[in-house]
């Protein structure tokens, strides 16, 4: 099971006075860090849900290495696959990035890595708050 990594949920960016992107800076990390908590929250929600599969996206990058678009929308479907097999909540339209387009800006991020981490408390909270038998059946030594 992939192990649950704090998302990043206070994306920012825009431009100064002069042009120039100013903000946060997708990278390597945190394609990693969002692919992944996709594949935990997956792993986790089919203890207590009928399984599904996700579609596989890529190995864990390096910073040598750049997410492409397809990588991206394979995340956007993965996140609304997890959504719609658990919680079902409206976490924004699913994107869709072409190659040598527009990139993925912090506000696409804020709402995935949003949705990731309200996926996951809504998983934790069903999870804990689940009904557990407090007594044992059977015999107990001829004690019923």
């Amino acid at each position: 099971m992939a192990e649950w990594q704090t998302p990043k949920t206070d994306w920012h960016g825009g431009v100064n006075l002069s042009g120039n992107y100013i903000g946060d800076r997708f990278n390597a990390v945190d394609f990693n860090r969002i692919k992944n908590n996709l594949i935990y929250l997956r792993d986790f929600a089919v203890r207590m849900y009928e399984d599904f599969s996700l579609e596989k996206v890529s190995d864990d990058k390096t910073y040598a290495d750049y997410p492409y678009a397809d990588e991206i929308n394979t995340i956007e479907r993965n996140l609304e696959t997890v959504n719609r097999n658990t919680v079902v909540q409206n976490y924004g339209e699913l994107q869709r990035f072409n190659d040598n387009g527009a990139f993925i800006d912090f506000n696409e991020l804020n709402r995935i890595e949003s949705a990731e981490l309200d996926i996951y408390n809504r998983l934790m909270n069903q999870h804990d708050g689940r009904r557990m038998f407090t007594w044992n059946f059977g015999d107990k030594g001829g004690q019923l």
